[in-house]
């Protein structure tokens, strides 16, 4: 049976059309019969059924059947067994009492065999590792059946309700999904359920950085403790990996040690389907040393703020503007704070660090300034002076 006649048939059995052929040259309404014929299909076994044919103006003396498979039968009802699946043209002639005729034929199919459905997916296969997808998946459920053809697909996604496939299956979030499904043909043959795992992980990991002491204005005072933990939501965290100061990326596996100085540590993490976190970037500074301060006036004679002479003491005639010549190679001078006998009295944040002395006193005194660095650290430097400023002179 040729292509064009194998579609013709199967089109009118899934439309229920009924052809009728009558022989060549034989009109109906000149006196000859009419034939038609029902039938019913169990397994291999086909009932027909010729009660419908009739003869307006006689009677049906014979039921010729032609089954489609080499085979011949007679009688208004017969039954014919079939060897093979398949679609057979099955016809069926009648001869009234006037030795006239008229055929008909319809398709006849055998159909046992349950319809197979496949899966394609796009991307064809993983595109991360150890058998995850990092990006969007589309699922087709291409189903076919040789016969009766295909009637309905049916999906389920997760052991969610099942769904009558009607296009693309998109899966557009994260997660481990399993894809069951079949196919019914037009003869109601159900094919075994089937199913599939698809693994989508889009989403990066992430870590947190902990510090084991708080900063003051960005810098840490003390030797540092950092650790490093990654987090995935899915997946799982495959490795994590740091470098400090430009150096080469180590994987990850204890807390750092982190030591005084200026430093840029920088990490990321890489899960297990491939993902990688953004590049990390932190600043660690740390100054564990105090400020170098200077103090003046220092060991010498003074008169209105000019140094006449060095001498072992200090002695101030008159006012006197104290300065703190201070410097800190790493975090930087925060602040500078004057003292005189341990009362507050100015401060200076930005140089030159001073302040002039020009209160009422008579006698010894103590002059002590307080330096901060950014870090905290401070450095504490005092003069014991004799200063006489009898504030009227």
């Amino acid at each position: 049976m040729n292509r064009k006649i194998s579609k013709l048939l199967v089109l009118a059995l899934a439309t229920s059309m009924l052809f009728v052929l009558p022989s060549k040259g034989n009109d109906v309404s000149d006196g000859f019969p009419v034939a038609d014929f029902t039938f019913e299909v169990d397994g291999y076994n086909v009932t027909f059924n010729a009660s419908m044919s009739y003869d307006s103006d006689g009677f049906i003396v014979n039921y010729t059947w032609d089954f489609g498979d080499g085979s011949i039968g007679y009688g208004e009802v017969t039954e014919h067994e079939y060897a093979e699946e398949g679609i057979y043209e099955v016809w069926l002639t009648v001869t009234d009492n006037e030795s006239k005729t008229n055929s008909t034929f319809k398709a006849v199919c055998i159909d046992l065999t349950p319809p197979s459905t496949e899966y394609q997916l796009l991307p064809p296969s993983p595109t991360g590792k150890n058998g995850w997808y990092v990006s969007k998946v589309k699922i087709e459920l291409i189903a076919y059946d040789e016969l009766s053809g295909v009637k309905h697909t049916y999906y389920s996604i997760n052991d969610d309700e099942w769904t009558e496939y009607t296009g693309a299956i998109y899966l557009e979030e994260d997660g481990n999904y399993t894809i069951k499904y079949y196919s019914i043909d037009n003869y109601l043959n159900q094919e075994e359920e089937k199913s599939f795992g698809i693994k989508l992980d889009m989403e990066r990991p992430y870590t947190i950085c902990n510090i084991s002491q708080s900063s003051y204005d960005g810098w840490y005072d003390d030797i540092l403790l950092v650790s490093l933990e990654a987090y995935d939501n899915l997946s799982g965290v495959e490795n994590l990996y740091y470098r400090i100061d430009g150096g080469s990326y180590e994987k990850y596996v204890e807390n750092l040690t982190v030591y005084e100085g200026r430093h840029v540590l920088e990490y990321f993490a890489m899960d297990k389907a491939g993902n990688a976190e953004r590049l990390n970037r932190r600043e660690i500074n740390i100054d564990m040393t105090p400020p170098e301060v200077t103090l003046s006036p220092h060991k010498g004679f003074y008169i209105f703020g000019r140094k006449i002479i060095s001498s072992d003491f200090t002695l101030i005639i008159g006012n006197i503007t104290i300065v703190a010549e201070c410097s800190d190679n790493l975090a930087g001078i925060k602040e500078v704070e004057f003292y005189i006998d341990g009362v507050y009295k100015a401060n200076s944040s930005s140089p030159p660090y001073e302040w002039l002395w020009d209160e009422f006193s008579l006698g010894s005194h103590e002059i002590k300034v307080i330096v901060y660095d950014k870090a905290g650290n401070k450095a504490i430097k005092t003069e014991d002076v004799v200063a006489i400023n009898p504030k009227w002179i």
